[in-house]
């Protein structure tokens, strides 16, 4: 017979065997989808309560390339007269040439331009044979800057002219370039926020694509919120190609529409905010939007308090239904998974179940709020507030990055980011426009999962002009 410090000794060890196994609820296959439900420690102390961090992860199935719903694309691009310095309409053609190359033959596609007003380069039409289709290849060709920047009659009539696909079962897009202020119709935030969540209600995601210094990126990032699409920070021109490629390997590789996450607490849990996205909370139940799913992860992070469980126990402390649309047969797919939580009064066990993964993406989801924050008393002309909670994040990310496993050196070079952010702002006593651009797209980023493009160094006009794709394709 054991004693009984042996069968202690037996029972911490089967213990931490299950607690590190249920803390990950199984995951659900949804279709094309799968969903896991982690908590960054799903063993935690008894009788304490407290919190976690729970993520919602999504992500495509790999396996057999399945045929992909029809896209009907509006490229829409700015021709107001800004456009011809830089080569920013050469290469704002260039990219729209290359999104034509990525579709399919049977796609639909739309070129709309803008600048005093809207109009049509190219009607909504099969793609062909992309950026050889002649059509396409002479309505993009022809294209020539003037004007001012009626940015809003711009995404109106390109929705317009995919409107009738929808109802034929296409998947819309509207990728908008813009290198300026709207100045022509409506054109604060709020008109604009408006106009993505209209648009959004017909079907219609909506990426923006800022290209320089002179676009206003709250305009441009609420337009694209407000639809579930990405938004883009195009310093110079030469990055435009990559843009409208990457855009593009979005849509193609859409998998699944209107996701929806919705947590229930159970066993006197509690949902509490959401990291980095937005969240609805009522009571024990919170909703998160994630949107569309391309080719990799999403994920959603909230906070969950938990009740004081006893020694050795367990608890199923949240219910998570995921909700989506397939896009290629329009069902409404639901699935649900549980989350279960166990309870030790072993620290050591507590420490051995962290998930480094987790906390290593609620802490960029947290430096995402953290630069919006900064944005935001920098605008109020709270410069120093400002700088102070930059330089408080630089000291949590160093403590932090121990903890942060493969992650570590990304937690250092946000460190190193916000104390160069920190810095600037305290020394020149302004955030600059290139820095609240580019602090405000990468919290976008960050919030959203969304595949950053690689900046592209400018170059001489002597290179540009004997780039291979510098001019538009001949006529076959």
């Amino acid at each position: 017979m054991m004693n009984r410090a042996s069968c202690t000794k037996l029972y911490a060890g089967l213990l931490l065997v299950l607690l590190l196994l249920v803390g990950t609820a199984a995951w659900a296959d949804a279709g094309r989808v799968a969903f896991e439900v982690d908590a960054d420690t799903p063993v935690v102390m008894a009788g304490e309560g407290g919190k976690v961090i729970v993520r919602v992860l999504v992500r495509p199935e790999r396996g057999e390339v399945a045929a992909r719903a029809p896209l009907a694309v509006a490229l829409v691009l700015d021709k107001s007269g800004s456009m011809a310095s830089d080569r920013k309409m050469e290469n704002a053609k260039l990219g729209a040439l290359e999104a034509l190359r990525m579709l399919d033959p049977n796609d639909i596609a739309t070129v709309v331009v803008y600048s005093d007003g809207a109009g049509v380069a190219v009607r909504a039409r099969p793609v062909g044979r992309g950026d050889r289709e002649p059509v396409f290849a002479r309505g993009i060709s022809r294209i020539q800057p003037e004007g001012m920047t009626a940015l809003y009659d711009g995404v109106v009539l390109g929705a317009q002219q995919l409107e009738s696909f929808v109802r034929e079962g296409f998947i819309p897009r509207i990728v908008m370039l813009s290198d300026g202020i709207a100045n022509v119709g409506p054109s604060t935030t709020r008109e604009l926020a408006a106009l993505g969540r209209k648009l959004a209600r017909n079907e219609m995601t909506i990426t923006t694509i800022g290209l320089g210094l002179d676009y206003n990126e709250d305009l441009m990032t609420a337009l694209a919120a407000e639809s579930g699409g990405n938004a883009y920070f195009a310093r110079n021109s030469r990055m435009l190609r990559d843009i409208f490629a990457r855009d593009m390997e979005d849509a193609v590789t859409l998998t699944a529409r209107k996701m929806r996450v919705t947590v229930h607490g159970r066993g006197g849990a509690r949902p509490g905010r959401t990291i980095g996205r937005a969240g609805e909370l009522d009571g024990d139940t919170l909703e998160v939007v994630i949107d569309n799913l391309y080719s990799s992860d999403k994920y959603a992070l909230f906070e969950l308090e938990l009740p004081e469980g006893g020694d050795g126990t367990t608890a199923e402390v949240a219910e998570v239904v995921l909700e989506f649309q397939d896009p290629k047969s329009g069902e409404r797919i639901s699935r649900t998974a549980t989350l279960n939580i166990a309870f030790t009064g072993d620290a050591s066990d507590v420490e051995k179940s962290r998930n480094s993964e987790i906390v290593s993406q609620a802490a960029m989801a947290r430096n995402a709020e953290i630069r919006e924050e900064a944005v935001r008393l920098a605008d109020e002309g709270k410069v120093k507030e400002a700088a102070r909670i930059l330089d408080e994040r630089k000291l949590q990310l160093m403590m932090l990055a121990p903890a942060a496993g493969t992650a570590a050196p990304v937690m250092m070079r946000e460190s190193e980011e916000f104390d160069e952010l920190a810095d600037s702002l305290s020394s020149s006593g302004e955030l600059s426009n290139e820095k609240r651009k580019d602090m405000l797209n990468e919290a976008y980023i960050l919030k959203n999962q969304q595949t950053r493009v690689e900046e592209v160094d400018e170059v001489d006009d002597d290179e540009a002009a004997s780039d291979d794709y510098a001019e538009s394709p001949e006529d076959e």
